[in-house]
């Protein structure tokens, strides 16, 4: 460790540089957004895989901006992640802030009594069946957890009915980098009469891939996958799935979709608290949205404003839906641009800085 002191904030995450899965985007890009508000920051996350570049991956998961970033195998899984906080909570104890998303993690903290800030992304249910509900709300009401950063309102009822005091729950949904989109074109209407659907995330049933292959088989558009497999799907033969793109080349993606569908099922694990990072893609894409009508989605969405609403598990709904944009294409441009001004009020910054004044951090 070069410095003496500790930053302003420590960010501490399990997420693995070399992996391709959300939760480390948003990990990087909610650290180096804490940065360009003004936050001093240090993250520290598991060792590199030391056949990659830091610098290269950072360029393929679209963060442009200065991140000090200090990989650490006292983070690795090999060791249970005990080491780093007993080595390192000298260092920790002199921080301003300490922000983790993992539970397991916000417990050493608590066993180590040093204060900190626990955002909730894991499905709130999973924390219940886990056990670990009941003791986050309690580290949070005798204040060890100073504040809890639930992805959605949904999730935040879920906290508060538990217990959580209210006064120290900030919701802050997910978000998107609005600079990485500015070249996206225009959405086009004239290219509704054979519509492209891209869909990129991993691939899955919960995930709505019924819908997308039922699609595609009945002609209603070419549909485009990219991502991996969850384990037990099989895409069929009609679809052959492109493998993950580096995140930096999503919104050229996007760019090639005519309409964006988001295709999440009822039974997926994180339906009653998710905040979707490609919800928020899609918007700053500017294109027509259909979605499941989900709790979570309606905090964002709003039928008929700036997407369209279905029944996640109505194929005949997302056709009628489909088939109404292209007949309409008044109303389909409507919503790619109230889906754009949307985006607006979710850059990573915005969301950085919603974080930074409830916890009462300088900005």
């Amino acid at each position: 460790m070069s410095s003496a002191h500790a930053k302003d904030l420590i960010y501490i995450s399990r997420s693995r540089l070399h992996r391709n899965r959300a939760n480390l985007i948003q990990t990087l890009h909610t650290a180096a957004a804490f940065q360009s508000i003004g936050i001093n920051t240090q993250l520290f996350m598991p060792p590199l895989d030391p056949r990659l570049a830091l610098p290269d991956r950072l360029r393929d998961l679209g963060i442009a901006s200065p991140l000090v970033i200090s990989p650490t195998q006292l983070l690795h899984t090999r060791f249970k992640f005990w080491p780093f906080f007993v080595f390192r909570r000298a260092y920790l104890a002199q921080a301003r802030a300490i922000y983790v998303r993992s539970p397991e993690f916000s417990r050493m903290l608590v066993m180590l009594r040093l204060p900190h800030v626990l955002e909730v992304h894991d499905a709130v249910g999973d924390l219940d069946r886990a056990g670990l509900l009941r003791s986050v709300v309690a580290w949070h009401r005798k204040g060890i957890i100073q504040r809890l950063v639930p992805i959605s309102h949904s999730a935040a009822g879920t906290l508060l009915r538990a217990g959580a005091d209210a006064k120290r729950v900030v919701v802050a949904p997910s978000a998107v980098d609005l600079a990485a989109y500015a070249d996206v074109p225009e959405f086009d209407p004239a290219r509704l009469n054979s519509p492209h659907f891209v869909y990129i995330g991993t691939l899955a049933h919960e995930r709505g891939m019924t819908i997308l292959e039922q699609l595609a088989h009945d002609g209603v558009g070419r549909v485009t996958m990219i991502g991996e497999a969850a384990q037990g799907y099989i895409s069929p033969p009609l679809l052959t799935p492109k493998p993950f793109v580096p995140h930096y080349q999503v919104p050229g993606w996007y760019a090639q979709s005519d309409i964006v569908l988001l295709p999440y099922q009822a039974e997926i694990a994180t339906a009653g608290s998710m905040s979707p990072m490609k919800l928020f893609e899609a918007l700053a894409a500017g294109r027509p949205i259909v979605a499941s009508d989900l709790p979570a989605i309606r905090e964002v969405l709003t039928h008929e404003q700036n997407a369209l609403l279905v029944t996640a598990n109505d194929i005949g709904a997302w056709k009628s839906a489909i088939r109404r944009l292209q007949n309409d294409r008044q109303l389909a441009v409507k919503l790619a641009r109230a889906a754009r001004e949307t985006a607006k009020d979710h850059s990573w910054e915005k969301r950085a800085e919603r974080i930074a004044r409830a916890c009462s951090w300088c900005v």
